[in-house]
């Protein structure tokens, strides 16, 4: 190949190249393009104040986590639902158009709603309260409507002249009407002894009992026993782990030379004698058991003891020894059908009544009364107290009702029900004026006669007159409650 076609050769390659990348250029030019500009956000806006407030904020039914006073921005030309929540409130909802560039101002008053004011019932036993809310007072008595009220939380005290001052927190919503009673305690009739209000240990006790020096023997469940002289109160309790046993205390009597008997669940007896406590165990005595869930003295010196293993007696011989006995199955034959004794009893003849726990009652002269052969309500013994020749008994509950009282006249037993529903007798007492108390698990009732019966309860007398284990009276004829988480509640209107 010469020069000159090699030269026209290299012409034609660069051509082919040149026009090639001519070609290439002018295809990716075609391929570029250029967006249009971002469009500016919407710029419509909302403010919402109201009173009072404290409103969530919903949008379209959506939370904005927002409370009033506050704003929605962002918007854009258009209608929304707005809706206003807070808790008591009735929810508020409404229709608001928005134009972007405008702003939009809302205040919501609910006060001038009618229907988001709530109200409260008052009424109070005894009537005519003095009303304060929040610590004013409305010059208003019980019973009476409150109207008006925003929704919220209040606080009302009522005061009636020798009444205890009451109060109560009544949560108002919009558009209701809510209740609240009160009884007031009557102060010139009942005064209480808690761990709120005195020096008393506990609130939960389990017997009662009043000694010749006119003080007030106490029993707890774990505290020991604690005794009060009208002002001072005592506690007789020993802190070492080996007195622990006998530190709950079951029953509790007073014998004719003024020793204090006290039934222990885990440590057999004490007999307490001005500063002396003497401890009679299950085997350092004749205990049949350790656990005494009963006790009554008679006058001639004795001291019953019922377990869930039998009857004791023990006594001072004229030797000056303390004696032991249990009775057997051939002293007292029903005992082979229960030996669990659940009360005890002594009438003005010193015949000693037994409660058992499943076979109806006997007493010392080996009778037995069951409800299969005499008109006691049922064999499941509670209870017992004696007056004269009567002889009273309180009964186990059936399982959805309470139950009543057998009483025995000296002869024959009768069937009484003076009883609330769903109540069962736990203590009877039987004052020097001859009425019954007697102590349920709701309520202290006050049986004169065989008739008429008074029942106090919360409902009645504004105390926790629940759960009652113990009832005595003092010599001034008040009457001494023992409750099992109430305290300790005096009745002065018993004279």
């Amino acid at each position: 190949m010469n020069l000159r076609k090699l030269n026209i050769s290299i012409l034609k390659m660069c051509t082919i190249l040149v026009i090639s990348f001519l070609s290439t250029f002018s295809s990716c030019t075609k391929d570029v393009s250029v967006s249009p500009p971002d469009m500016p956000p919407p710029n419509g806006y909302l403010f919402i104040n109201s009173y009072p407030t404290g409103f969530q904020i919903y949008l379209n039914g959506l939370p904005r986590r927002r409370v009033t006073p506050d704003s929605l921005t962002w918007l854009s030309t258009n209608s929304y639902t707005i809706t206003l929540k807070k808790n008591l409130f009735r929810d508020t909802s409404f229709s608001i158009d928005i134009v972007e560039g405008k702003k939009k101002d809302i205040f919501i008053d609910f006060s001038k709603n009618p229907a988001m004011l709530g109200s409260i019932n008052l009424t109070s036993t005894p009537s005519k309260a003095s009303v304060f809310i929040n610590d004013s007072n409305t010059s208003k008595i019980t019973p009476v409507v409150l109207t008006g009220l925003f929704p919220g939380i209040y606080y009302i005290k009522f005061h009636i002249a020798n009444h205890r001052d009451d109060s109560v927190l009544v949560s108002v919503s919009s558009g209701t009407v809510v209740s609240a009673q009160k009884t007031l305690v009557d102060t010139t009739l009942w005064q209480d002894y808690t761990t709120a209000n005195s020096n008393i240990t506990t609130n939960q006790l389990t017997c009662i009992a009043t000694d010749k020096n006119n003080e007030i023997w106490i029993g707890t469940p774990g505290l020991g026993l604690m005794k009060f002289d009208g002002t001072n109160w005592s506690n007789l309790i020993d802190n070492t782990p080996a007195s622990a046993a006998h530190d709950t205390i079951n029953c509790i009597t007073i014998d004719d030379n003024n020793h204090i008997w006290a039934g222990t669940e885990f440590g057999g007896v004490l007999d307490v004698s001005g500063s002396s406590i003497r401890q009679y165990g299950f085997m350092s005595s004749g205990l049949p058991d350790f656990r005494i869930k009963s006790i009554a003295a008679d006058n001639n010196g004795n001291v019953y003891l019922g377990t869930p293993a039998g009857l004791c007696r023990t006594w001072i011989d004229n030797t000056g020894n303390r004696n032991w006995h249990t009775y057997t199955t051939n002293e007292l034959s029903f005992l082979q059908y229960d030996s669990w004794i659940t009360a005890l009893a002594v009438d003005a003849n010193q015949v000693v009544w037994i409660g058992l726990e499943s076979a109806g009652i006997g007493n010392s002269t080996g009778k037995l009364y069951e409800s299969s052969h005499s008109s006691i309500i049922n064999n499941n013994i509670t209870a017992l107290a004696a007056s004269g020749i009567e002889v009273w008994a309180g009964h186990a509950a059936g399982q959805v009702f309470g139950t009543g009282l057998s009483y025995f006249d000296g002869a024959n037993w009768q069937k009484l029900y003076p009883l609330p529903i769903q109540s069962f007798a736990q203590t009877i007492f039987i004052d020097h004026l001859g009425n019954k108390w007697i102590g349920t698990n709701k309520e202290v009732v006050k049986l004169s006669g065989l008739t008429t019966a008074n029942v106090f309860d919360y409902s009645t007398t504004g105390l926790n007159l629940t759960d009652i284990r113990g009832i005595t009276e003092d010599q001034s004829g008040n009457i001494w409650i023992a409750t099992y988480g109430g305290g300790l509640i005096k009745y002065k209107g018993n004279h």
